[in-house]
C-alpha cells in the first residue's frame, strides 16, 4: 500500500432488514440528508453500471463508477475525474449482512492522497478526520433508516 493511502473500515448495526438499509443508503436522493460531506449528487448512468458525479465539501468533485452493484448484499466502486486539492483517487465497498432481522452495514473506503510532504505530515489527522466523518454519517443514516 502506498505511503499516501489510508483505508477506513466502519460498521453500524441497524434495526431494519438489509434491503431497506441498502435501498436507503444507495439512493443518492438521500445521500446529502445523512452525509454532510456531499453537497450534490448527479446520476449520470444507471446501466449497465451506475455512474454518479458528486460535488463535495472542500471544493472536491469526483465521479463514482460502480464495479459491483449487488442488491442487497454489496457494492464496490472506484473514482474517476477527481478534482481535489488533496485526493488523487479513491474507492471502496459497502456490504450489508443480515443478523436477526437487523443489518450490519460496513463501509471499507480507501483514499489515495496526492504526493505532498505536508499531506504526509498530516496523514494521521486526515485518517482520524475521515474516520470520524464516516462514523457520524453512518450513525445519522442509521437514525433516519430506523425511523422508516
Amino acid at each position: 500500500m502506498s505511503k499516501n493511502t489510508i483505508t477506513i473500515r466502519q460498521s453500524v448495526l441497524i434495526n431494519k432488514p438489509k434491503e431497506v438499509v441498502f435501498d436507503f443508503t444507495q439512493n443518492y436522493d438521500n445521500r446529502a440528508k445523512w452525509d454532510s460531506s456531499v453537497l450534490q449528487a448527479t446520476i449520470l448512468q444507471t446501466s449497465p453500471n451506475r455512474i454518479v458525479k458528486l460535488k463535495m465539501k472542500g471544493n472536491t468533485e469526483m465521479t463514482f463508477v460502480y464495479k459491483l452493484d449487488n442488491r442487497p448484499d454489496k457494492t464496490s466502486l472506484a473514482t474517476q475525474n477527481v478534482q481535489s486539492l488533496i485526493i488523487k483517487t479513491a474507492g471502496g465497498s459497502w456490504s450489508y449482512e443480515e443478523q436477526d432481522n437487523q443489518t450490519i452495514w460496513t463501509q471499507v473506503n480507501t483514499i489515495v492522497f496526492k504526493d505532498s510532504f505536508l499531506l504526509q505530515l498530516i496523514k494521521p489527522f486526515m485518517r482520524w478526520m475521515f474516520k470520524m466523518q464516516t462514523n457520524k454519517a453512518m450513525n445519522k443514516a442509521k437514525k433516519l433508516i430506523e425511523l422508516l
